[in-house]
């Protein structure tokens, strides 16, 4: 794919609320993601480029007292000119390393519009990590969201607010809780997950479109970021360090069910295959991660700070800083989430680099 970024635009803390990336060497449909911090009021920054409200996206979560560590995401991509919205992502995380993440099925042609995977994710111990994964059937009828937004999805829909799905334990129709260790063998995880990724090949069309956002996300660590909204003497400079954008989480953890391209090329397999270009294992989608916390790179360590980190409050102020621009300490801080990404996804799709474990420090 030759991606190349077209359109971008920012919220109060200087991190994307937009990104448009289109495939210019094939003629390839524009994909676009528009993500924020539920805790963006309204105001210059509180709309994507494109024209979707904060509190459009955010739905029941905008401006809530916990909004500063809530992310909500729609993902898009162009069909007839207009930008089909396929998929909806709530994720949260907490200081000890925990993650809650959503994907809900938006794709009006999808035999599974509606549908919902919850996925739960913490540390149980210094090596260890429990996983949930449950699927939420919602039988309704199908309609086509588009972007940008107008009023909140559950409005367009009649869906329920995304946020509400973990209340509706009757519409749960798989359930699977998987515990993993980091010295887990490469077959070991194979086996541990095996259900959940079984069962999701029941959803064909959901699949591929999990598929296309993780080829998106597989972009790589390189958006350009003109500054707008850092604080610093140097914000150009600052640009260059924001690396990552929020909606990581969900890539990395609907990419270890969904997406066989990205699990079957785990560790060394590519290299002694035939025909290795058969796969796409979408390294972009988690190296940033594995370079910040297992090569211990401390300006993308920063980055990743910058991106997940509340610095803002709620409602979040303008231009907030961060450890990464000025020095300053966050409200909630993000340190032992992003190592439990960074941790999974070794686990998950380079498990040879495992004796290089990362243990919870101060960053």
């Amino acid at each position: 794919m030759a991606l190349k970024q077209i359109a971008e635009s920012f919220q109060n803390d200087g991190n994307f609320c937009q990104l448009d990336l289109k495939d210019i060497g094939f003629n390839g449909p524009t994909m676009r993601i528009e993500t924020f911090r539920c805790s963006q009021p309204i105001n210059q920054y509180g709309k994507t480029k494109a024209g979707t409200s904060a509190k459009a996206l955010s739905g029941v979560d905008h401006l809530t007292p916990n909004s500063g560590s809530i992310f909500r995401h729609i993902f898009s991509v162009e069909q007839n000119n207009r930008m089909k919205v396929t998929l909806e992502i709530r994720e949260t995380f907490n200081e000890e390393g925990k993650w809650s993440i959503l994907a809900r099925d938006l794709d009006y042609e999808s035999e599974s519009f509606g549908t919902t995977m919850q996925i739960l994710v913490f540390p149980s111990s210094e090596t260890g990590y429990y996983l949930s994964y449950k699927v939420l059937r919602n039988k309704c009828f199908p309609l086509m969201v588009t972007s940008p937004l107008t009023t909140s999805i559950n409005e367009i829909t009649n869906l329920k607010d995304i946020s509400f799905i973990m209340n509706q334990q009757d519409l749960i129709i798989f359930s699977d809780t998987i515990n993993l260790s980091l010295f887990d063998e490469p077959n070991e995880v194979h086996t541990k997950m095996e259900k959940v990724r079984k069962f999701v090949q029941n959803f064909y069309s959901w699949t591929q479109n999990i598929k296309v956002y993780q080829r998106f996300g597989d972009f790589r660590d390189k958006c350009v970021h003109d500054g707008t909204n850092l604080t610093g003497t140097n914000p150009k400079l600052a640009s260059e360090y924001l690396l990552i954008r929020a909606y990581r989480s969900s890539l990395t953890f609907l990419g270890a069910v969904f997406d066989e391209d990205m699990y079957l090329s785990a560790g060394d397999t590519l290299v002694n295959a035939d025909f290795p270009l058969k796969r796409d294992p979408k390294p972009g989608v988690y190296t940033p991660f594995l370079n910040a916390y297992f090569l211990d790179i401390g300006i993308y360590k920063l980055g990743l700070d910058k991106v997940h980190s509340d610095y803002g409050g709620v409602p979040m102020k303008v231009a907030p800083g961060s450890r990464l621009e000025n020095g300053t300490q966050p409200i909630i801080d993000s340190k032992n989430a992003n190592v439990t990404i960074a941790n999974l996804a070794a686990l998950f799709f380079q498990p040879q680099i495992l004796p290089l474990k990362f243990h919870y420090e101060v960053l």
